[in-house]
């Protein structure tokens, strides 16, 4: 039995889907606080818990060999008080690995992300207690972290295109020599999926990233010209970025930039060239060729 928590988030969804056609008919489960089984692909069982409370987790994690844990409020996302973050995204990563370890699960499959040391108190200190969690649970791992994602939707690429179409002037926030390396979501969901039966990747945490490193300056680059728009390009102190994230945080229910977001363009988000090759054997899929072809949507 695998059991995917984040069943209805935009990589457990479609993990999920990808699971359910090709897990050879082993069985898959699917855990969310509102996740519904007609909502799901045929098959696939269906059942609701929190990972903020420790007494809904047995029931989803009985007669589970294999969790993969996609669960997380993520940095787009504003924080509706103070220590949810830490609350979910730590707290509840360490409520669901001790439940996992009484229920006998052999193996964790952790999606976690690129970083860098991280401040106490700081969104990514919360990422980083997730992967701790996972290590010192005693259950064998494979934590990937990969750095931003894009293809179907993608929130990164998703709110950069929302504030092109919008904006005549885009912000270029951070170091300018700092790299992304956009990973396509497809490649990742392949390698999610080889994460839960290879043993060659056990115990370890893989850096993740497509094969282009990016300027922000040059992914905004791209987003435009997939779009057919141009616009003025102009250097955004992350200070002042900063003060407008707060205020929109405060005043808008989805903001199209929140402080926790902002946390990714203080560090290079980039990793080996080579990281999936060399791991899981395959050759990922370009930002800009991908959105050449298939624009900012596909």
């Amino acid at each position: 039995m695998i059991l995917v928590t984040g069943a209805t988030g935009f990589v457990g969804s479609r993990l999920i889907k990808r699971l359910s056609s090709t897990s050879g008919g082993g069985a898959v489960r699917a855990t969310a606080r509102s996740v519904n089984a007609e909502d799901l692909p045929p098959g696939v069982e269906a059942v609701r818990s929190d990972l903020t409370r420790p007494e809904s987790l047995p029931a989803a994690l009985s007669g589970v060999t294999t969790l993969v844990h996609t669960a997380a409020i993520t940095a787009n996302l504003k924080e509706p008080r103070p220590g949810t973050y830490r609350d979910i995204n730590e707290g509840g990563t360490s409520n669901l690995m001790k439940a996992a370890k009484d229920a006998g699960v052999a193996r964790v499959v952790l999606m976690s992300g690129l970083s860098a040391p991280a401040a106490e108190g700081s969104y990514m200190a919360t990422r980083v207690g997730m992967e701790k969690a996972v290590l010192e649970s005693g259950i064998p791992f494979v934590i990937l972290q990969p750095s931003v994602l894009f293809g179907d939707g993608a929130e990164f690429v998703a709110a950069l295109s929302r504030l092109a179409r919008h904006s005549p002037v885009l912000p270029l926030m951070g170091d300018p020599r700092h790299k992304f390396q956009p990973l396509w979501i497809e490649d990742l969901l392949r390698i999610l999926e080889e994460s839960i039966t290879a043993d060659r990747v056990l115990g370890r945490a893989i850096p993740l990233g497509g094969p282009e490193q990016l300027t922000f300056k040059e992914i905004l680059e791209t987003i435009c010209e997939a779009m057919s728009i141009r616009r003025l390009m102009l250097p955004l102190p992350l200070p002042i970025a900063a003060i407008q994230a707060r205020v929109m945080a405060a005043v808008m229910q989805r903001p199209p930039l929140t402080p926790a977001t902002l946390e990714l363009f203080k560090y290079d988000n980039s990793t080996a060239l080579d990281a999936v090759a060399a791991s899981f054997g395959f050759e990922p899929r370009g930002f800009r060729e991908h959105l050449r072809a298939h624009g900012v949507d596909g």
